[in-house]
């Protein structure tokens, strides 16, 4: 896991992510999730005994192209470098094995070889998605093709020229990283000219010459397995991965509206107690940061039992829920906040408002809930509703306490019931 961490910032660091010349394919802007469903069928179909790491629907392939490019250009780079390196150090063999061509393997490794790489290198992140991919799967070619040049001859040195062929086959499969489709081309291509540079040898025996040949396409095949062995197990950790973040967000989305309900009054649509308790906290904390007045009013439906047991459930929820969205409609939507606090009891939180202001405002509310037009609740029968009023407002200070200014808008109801009701009732906190 730290490797392919240190991989991934090594791809930052090489300019893969906020590189201007890149084309726009390669901006690597995160894509939509597909559909679970394709999502699903496709895993199923991968995970299949025996089944080709076939190309996803064009939605998914071109999401896993994208998700895979940074890492596959990084671990590109990385194979590059170190493969140019050890592929130089071999001049020391050259000198020891191949002494009257030692100019011309300098020439060929150092002037020829080593800028192809290092052109291969700073242009992987450069170019389209189709020179990148010949990229990555033809550049063991060169290299190859150049020891199998300079060690012609003997059958010693050709012997040594396939083991550098077998190396480069299993360098370019699991260093290089092809695509499984492009791999089908490099790969049997350089098996196919090593046979042909064996077959057309005057120095080296039959039985030899068929036994490299032999040798050549067996790694070739192998080198083909381990590309879709890789291949194979990306396209199912992709999968695998995307159904993970769709699962994720599918429960984020189910916790978002838990949460929501677990807030919302479910008759009134109304913010409820839990609600009004979690703001109530805030809103005096902040209030004690900033010295700011706090009003509370306490708000209660008169007479509201009797009316529910004359007129039925029915019809009382009915009135609480035009009670509710017309305390809601006379606030400030901005700052203020209604909740139901149970029963027929409402509750109304009014930042940096002064016990005059939160008085005034009690008495719009009271006069709202009375021009409410109610539905006859049987032919021939009117009903009107109104509600009392305790207010209470305090400036926050650090010994006092947020509870002390509830009760005091909850005396303040009652003394407004006691009253007459169908008023308002101030009282300081």
């Amino acid at each position: 896991m730290g490797r392919q961490q240190a991989i991934q910032d090594s791809a930052t660091v090489l300019g893969f992510k906020k590189n201007p010349f890149r084309p726009i394919e390669e901006s690597m802007s995160p894509t939509p999730l597909p559909p679970p469903a394709l999502l699903d069928e496709t895993l199923r179909q991968l995970q299949r005994p025996r089944r080709y790491a076939r190309l996803f629907a064009r939605e998914l392939e071109e999401g896993f192209q994208q998700a895979r490019l940074p890492l596959r250009m990084a671990r590109y780079c990385e194979a590059v470098l170190l493969g140019t390196v050890l592929y130089d150090a071999f001049l020391g063999a050259d000198y020891l094995c191949i002494r009257p061509q030692f100019a011309m393997s300098v020439v060929l490794r150092m002037a020829v070889n080593t800028p192809l790489a290092l052109i291969a290198f700073f242009a992987i992140s450069r170019v389209g998605r189709g020179v990148r991919e010949v990229l990555f799967a033809s550049s063991a070619i060169p290299a190859t093709a150049t020891v199998l040049y300079l060690y012609r001859g003997s059958g010693e040195l050709m012997g040594a020229a396939q083991v550098t062929l077998i190396l480069m086959m299993l360098f370019a499969a699991n260093a290089l990283r092809p695509d499984f489709r492009y791999a089908c081309a490099a790969i049997p291509l350089l098996a196919l000219g090593n046979s042909l540079y064996l077959a057309t040898s005057p120095d080296l025996q039959l039985p030899m010459a068929v036994l490299y040949i032999g040798l050549g396409w067996a790694t070739a095949g192998l080198a083909l397995r381990a590309c879709y062995g890789l291949e194979h197990e990306e396209r199912v950790a992709y999968l695998l991965r995307l159904r993970n973040e769709a699962q994720n967000a599918e429960l984020a989305k189910i916790n978002t509206e838990l949460a929501h309900i677990s807030l919302i009054d479910t008759l009134t649509g109304i913010p409820n107690r839990r609600s009004f308790n979690n703001q109530f906290r805030a809103a005096w904390d902040r209030s004690l940061r900033r010295k700011q007045q706090l009003a509370v009013l306490m708000m209660d439906v008169d007479h509201f039992k009797a009316l529910n047991d004359r007129f039925g459930h029915a019809y009382g929820d009915t009135v609480l829920s035009l009670v509710a969205r017309a305390l809601g409609d006379t606030l400030r939507a901005e700052c203020d906040m209604v909740a139901r606090y149970g029963g027929e009891e409402f509750i109304a939180l009014l930042p940096n408002q002064p016990l005059a202001n939160a008085q005034a405002i009690a008495e719009r509310l009271c006069a709202a809930v009375r021009e409410i037009v109610l539905p006859p609740p049987q032919p021939g029968a009117e009903v009107r509703v109104t509600i009392s009023i305790g207010v209470a407002a305090t400036l926050p200070t650090a010994k006092s306490r947020a509870a002390e200014l509830l009760r005091a808008a909850d005396v303040a109801l009652y003394k407004a019931k006691a009253q007459g009701r169908n008023r308002v009732f101030p009282a300081l906190a």
